[in-house]
């Protein structure tokens, strides 16, 4: 399943740059520096796992295409991040969307740091420097700096109107259309009851009859193969011996009823 949400967010990504194409252009050329394997913009969103000392950044609310553009557009500045430099990186497998509190626990996504920690140390240093000077800024006055506070929760998140109602048209029209295909592949051939060349059914109720045509069917569509139908009717013939009182040889006597009949022969042989 992993698999199959990779490749919606790839996808996205790449829509997501083509509508950029005519607009604003990410600065992500090569860095100047011939020890790193990075981009200064790279480089920039990179030193945010080194910054918060995690390997894991952001909460990605949906594993589709409005999902992950709400999740670049809501966390995208904050982390230096644009869909150019965050698909370059999953494709260097540098990161990887995973889910956020680990496989089959919710629905939510997070980005997870390919590389360990030392890999992109110093890369944050710059985050870290604005922070303390933002929140120890009383120490040039005299005054002590405070703790610097642990990066709190992210903001809840925000959708266009417009944008919920074309998602939720196309989940509404994906599921008609497995509904449909589900009743087209489950759809059982049509069971018949010949009353009129039956010996004893055209005495019974018609209310008997259409029931006994439901069982029918709902035990046609329990049974797999031909053996288990055969087992099926084995058990059908214990219950009725035991409910009717009847005697073995009075199931055989049914049994050759049965076999020397010729009313739904044609249906027999037709069925072959």
């Amino acid at each position: 399943m992993i698999n199959k949400y990779q490749h919606i967010f790839t996808t996205t990504l790449k829509e997501m740059l083509a509508e950029q194409a005519t607009g604003k252009v990410t600065d992500n050329a090569s860095s100047d520096s011939a020890d790193s394997p990075f981009t200064p913009a790279e480089e920039k969103f990179l030193g945010k796992f080194d910054a918060y000392g995690s390997r894991h950044l952001g909460i990605i609310y949906s594993p589709s295409d409005i999902g992950i553009r709400e999740f670049i557009t809501r966390s995208g500045s904050d982390l230096n991040l644009t869909p150019e430099i965050l698909l370059s990186l999953i494709r260097q497998d540098v990161v990887k969307i995973v889910p956020y509190t680990g496989f089959g626990q919710n629905d939510d996504y997070t980005i997870e740091l390919q590389l360990s920690l030392n890999d992109v140390k110093g890369l944050g240093a710059d985050d870290e420097k604005a922070a303390e000077t933002a929140k120890g800024g009383g120490a040039a006055a005299g005054g002590m700096p405070s703790e610097p506070a642990a990066p709190g929760p992210e903001l809840a998140w925000v959708v266009k109107y417009g944008d919920v109602l074309t998602e939720s048209a196309i989940i509404a029209k994906r599921l008609i259309s497995e509904k449909n295909t589900k009743k087209k592949t489950s759809k059982n051939k049509d069971i018949e009851i010949y009353v009129d060349q039956s010996r004893m059914l055209k005495r019974l109720p018609v209310g008997f009859v259409n029931q006994l045509k439901k069982i029918i069917s709902m035990l046609d569509k329990e049974t797999k193969n031909i053996g288990e139908k055969e087992r099926l009717v084995a058990d059908i013939l214990d219950n009725l011996q035991v409910n009717f009182n009847l005697d073995p040889k009075h199931i055989t006597t049914s049994y050759n009823f049965h076999r020397d009949q010729k009313r739904l022969q044609k249906y027999i042989d037709k069925n072959k």
